[in-house]
């Protein structure tokens, strides 16, 4: 029979038998397929893809767990595989599938027709490899991967700050346990522990630079979260695995600181770790501020037997690897000649309202109304006013001390003088005193006042008003007239009323806040009058000044007396 012939029917024969051969259960095919790799040499291929349909059946879906939030790629030279970790093996050839795998408690992958595959404590590009090859062994002509799908969790014990353990997983930084250690307010043993140790300075609290990780094979590694987000080397601020110990000591930072200030951007009292040096202290301060002559470093170091200071000059350039010790103090210099970044707001009637540089104590208050544009047709000098907004920690401090030393004083003799004097304190406004008429009209130099950083420059209108308020029938705006009396405002707000005190009506000046007799200053636009009520004096007031009364006479009559029997 000729070789075409021989072709022909194989060929036919082909044909028929593929129904029964997919009628074959999967061992038979299996069979089937390597006696026919056996006979026909390079056609192996066929077996090796012919049983993919096969490994499918054999493994069981499984559902993946949720993602765990990570930084970024996985480093597959530092991943270190462990039970629990979800990976996804591809097989891509005559039929392609990818196929869930679960490292199992024993450390291994059971790959179906291939075997299994020990990957626990490995790298996951050492995993990677291991599997790849294995596979590769079975089906050497299929593209082969195996790649992570979900990091496990486990759990770790943590000592110190509170005993337990935690879930974690292999990319979870110490850092994200002492967050949740921080800001756990369901922990009841360290809010107690506070609560109980509250103290202006020096607070005690958990160390974030001594933290110790003990892992199972018996490495420990050195915690330094201030040095991690200085440096971001991984060494600083590790991952977990499992096994691992971490033990978190409370730190009393009076007997373990170091403190930086000056021009840094955030200074303050910060834990030591031995080996700190210039560059790393500056680094926690967050680095310098805009302002820092880094080459102006002052550093104070005490000494416990002598009670004394060194004072040491350093250099940032030069001696960054200076090392630091625990109690150190150090200042950064300040540049001599920076420029502060202060401003003064203008409002009301010019031409450009709003914000304005100003120099340090060198730009005076007709300097910004004309970089303003100057002012508009309805400005009105009289009632302009000149705000002064000191910082708050400085104006609190500042009245405190007012209220300190008024027992100092011998104008407050009472409990009402008491009274008064606080209410004065509280409703201080902080106006500047400027006469504007004699500073733009009479060109008064001594009205040119010089300008502080948040001051308020309010350039009025003439608001032609006057209110009227107290104890008046309809108490609020009365149009302004000029000329008149406070009887006329008075009249217009519907008179005095029951309780008025009429014999004590007064004017209070819009500007400066002073308080007159009616015939001491005249009304003026924007001005205030104001009618205050009857005081009814309690009984026991009258009982005492009517002894006092009583007493005076009782000793003008005795002394008369006794003048007249001296004379006889």
């Amino acid at each position: 029979m000729s070789n075409f012939r021989v072709a022909v029917i194989s060929v036919v024969m082909l044909f028929i038998s593929l129904p029964a051969f997919s009628q074959l259960t999967s061992k038979e095919r299996e069979m089937m397929s390597s006696q026919q790799s056996g006979l026909s040499g390079n056609f192996g291929i066929g077996s090796i893809n012919a049983d993919a349909t096969d490994i499918l059946n054999q493994i069981n879906p499984t559902t993946a767990s949720p993602t765990v939030p990570i930084e970024g790629a996985i480093d597959p030279d530092n991943y270190i595989v462990g039970p629990n970790d979800m990976f996804m093996l591809g097989i891509y050839g005559y039929v392609t599938q990818q196929l869930p795998l679960v490292v199992n408690p024993e450390g291994t992958v059971l790959i179906p027709t291939v075997g299994e595959v020990r990957v626990s404590g490995e790298t996951l590009a050492k995993a990677k490899n291991d599997v790849v090859s294995a596979v590769k062994g079975r089906y050497y002509s299929s593209s082969v991967s195996f790649t992570l799908s979900t990091p496990r969790t486990f759990l770790i014990k943590v000592s110190g700050l509170t005993q337990g353990t935690f879930a974690v997983s292999p990319v979870t930084r110490v850092s994200e346990i002492l967050k949740v250690l921080l800001v756990d307010t369901l922990n009841t043993s360290k809010v107690f522990y506070e609560k109980t140790n509250e103290r202006e300075f020096f607070n005690t609290q958990i160390s974030l630079r001594n933290i110790e990780l003990f892992r199972k094979d018996g490495t420990v590694k050195k915690v330094d979260i201030y040095k991690y987000f200085l440096t971001n080397n991984d060494e600083h601020n590790p991952f977990f695995l499992e096994g691992d110990l971490l033990k978190i000591p409370y730190l009393r930072l009076e007997n373990n600181f170091i403190n930086v200030g000056g021009a840094v951007q955030l200074g303050g009292s910060y834990e030591h770790v031995e080996g700190d040096n210039l560059e790393t202290v500056v680094g926690i301060a967050r680095g310098f501020d805009v302002n820092a002559e880094p080459d102006s470093i002052v550093l104070y170091r005490s000494y416990e037997a002598s009670g004394k200071f060194d004072q040491i000059n350093l250099s940032f350039k030069n001696d960054k690897n200076y090392r630091i010790q625990k109690f150190d103090r150090l200042f950064v210099k300040y540049k001599t000649n920076f420029q502060k970044n202060i401003s003064v707001l203008v409002l009301g009637e010019v031409v450009r309202p709003g914000y304005y540089p100003i120099s340090f104590k060198n730009t005076r208050l007709k300097d910004v109304v004309e970089m303003a544009g100057g002012f508009t047709d309805k400005a009105y000098l009289p009632l302009c006013i000149l705000f002064r907004t000191y910082d708050a920690e400085y104006a609190a401090k500042d009245s405190a001390e007012i209220l300190i030393n008024m027992r100092a004083s011998d104008l407050i003799m009472n409990s009402i003088d008491m009274e008064n004097f606080e209410t004065d304190i509280r409703a201080k406004r902080n106006r500047v005193v400027v006469d504007f008429e004699k500073l733009f009209r009479d060109h008064d130099k001594n009205e040119n006042v010089l300008l502080e950083d948040k001051d308020v420059v309010y350039i009025n209108d003439n608001k032609n008003i006057v209110y009227v308020f107290g104890q008046v029938n309809q108490e609020g705006y009365v149009p302004f007239r000029k000329g008149k009396d406070v009887d006329y405002y008075v009249d217009k707000a519907g008179g005095y009323g029951l309780a008025a005190e009429e014999g004590d009506t007064r004017i209070i000046k819009f500007n400066s806040r002073g308080w007159y007799k009616p015939d001491e200053a005249i009304v003026e636009t924007g001005d205030f009058v104001y009618v205050p009520k009857q005081t009814q004096r309690p009984f026991e007031v009258n009982v005492a000044l009517i002894a006092q009364i009583a007493g005076v006479i009782l000793g003008v009559l005795t002394t008369y007396i006794l003048i007249k029997d001296s004379g006889k």
